[in-house]
């Protein structure tokens, strides 16, 4: 075999294992954050090919078998993220029905009735995909906020308002279509939003924004084929921030729920231990958001803190995070249960040991299935 050869196959063998390495290693850069969303939630794809290629390496020399150990100690933990999902998934469930689900009738039926499919895994969520409309929904200062709109197959419907993440200061409407067709296939109107962004914009003029939107879902439900008396908010990253805090602060009481993705719900914790900066620069960004650091405006952190808006007329809360969110601290959601808790407010959480900050772009994968899972089930009890 030739030396060219050995050297292309031992590359190969130890490139696939550093980046398998992020089963178990925080990534310690913002490039290797993005691979780190594929290798957790799309990894198990490569364990067959890797021990298959270990069986082939360990017959062919010293350096072979460098590369087949490299191969096999791979697709060991390329295969512990769907492992440690498997057990997620069954926990999780008996704390649901425990808890908060168990209020949901037993006649309910739903698109998902598996937390965790193989076939999903393997060939992907089926359904069919909706075509979403452009809706203008409110002004400011001559510049038009605008929706996309997704309609519902059913009539009345309840409606979920997204709210894209991005740091508040980006992103787009556009963001993970797929979770907006999902939705409107199961039978909910979908309007996910634009907003006015930071550093033009600071807080609260998100949350008005999301006002806005309500308002105009009120205004147009007739011709929108909605329920404008059943809303959920959802919002992920920054945008689920923005979705508790609007439905904490807005006191609408068509808002019957709110679901967060690993949104950053306690401000004053956020900045004063703040992430990697190799990753993201969060203080940057909430001093944007705030207009300026907490020495300089503390009312601010503190009033746009979902932690502290809470209150006994709070809507029912699910929430959606990794444990090893290298972005926005798992820390954030753990404030949030105990002062749920202690205002007896409806909530549930699904933890997620082995994901990221962003598993859910990976749209079939274990994340994302147990996500799917739980939404469906919480939309239709806080819906009804």
């Amino acid at each position: 075999m030739s030396i060219t050869f050995t050297v292309i196959r031992l590359s190969v063998a130890t490139a696939v294992f550093l980046a398998s390495l992020l089963t178990v290693v925080p990534a310690p850069v913002n490039f290797l954050w993005k691979l780190s969303i594929v290798v957790l939630e799309a990894g198990y794809w490569l364990v067959v090919p890797c021990i298959l290629l270990a069986l082939w390496c360990f017959g062919s020399g010293t350096y072979g078998k460098i590369s087949g150990l490299l191969f096999l100690c791979s697709a060991i933990l390329l295969a512990s993220p769907l492992i440690r999902a498997w057990q997620s998934a069954y926990r999780l469930e008996r704390e649901y029905h425990r808890g908060f689900g168990k209020r949901i009738p037993e006649s309910t039926s739903f698109h998902r009735t598996r937390i965790l499919s193989w076939k999903d895994l393997l060939l992907g969520i089926q359904f069919p995909a909706v075509k979403p409309q452009r809706r203008v929904y409110s002004h400011h200062e001559g510049d038009s906020l605008e929706m996309n709109f997704y309609a519902a197959r059913r009539p009345s419907a309840p409606c979920i308002v997204i709210i894209h993440g991005g740091g508040w200061d980006g992103g787009d409407r556009e963001q993970l279509p797929a979770l907006n067709s999902y939705f409107a296939s199961l039978g909910y109107a979908v309007a996910s939003l634009d907003y006015r962004l930071a550093p033009e914009h600071r807080y609260p003029a998100p949350v008005q924004d999301v006002r806005d939107a309500l308002t105009f879902l009120h205004t147009h439900a007739t011709d929108m084929n909605i329920d404008a008396s059943r809303i959920i908010l959802l919002g992920r990253s920054a945008g689920g921030q923005i979705a508790l805090q609007a439905a904490y602060t807005l006191k609408d009481p068509s808002i019957k729920g709110v679901i967060s993705f690993y949104g950053p719900a306690d401000m004053v914790f956020g900045y004063s231990l703040p992430g990697n900066p190799w990753l993201l620069d969060s203080r940057k960004l909430m001093e944007q958001y705030l207009g300026g650091s907490y020495m300089q405006h503390p009312q601010a952190y503190h009033a746009s803190s979902p932690v502290e808006a809470l209150n006994s007329t709070s809507p029912p809360t699910l929430l959606l995070h990794g444990h090893r969110d290298v972005l926005v601290s798992y820390q954030h959601t753990v404030h949030m249960e105990m002062a749920m808790s202690r205002r007896d407010i409806p909530h549930f959480t699904v933890d997620l040991p082995w994901a990221t900050h962003g598993y859910d772009y990976v749209f079939s994968g274990p994340g994302s299935q147990i996500g799917l899972y739980f939404m469906e089930r919480f939309l239709s009890e806080v819906s009804k």
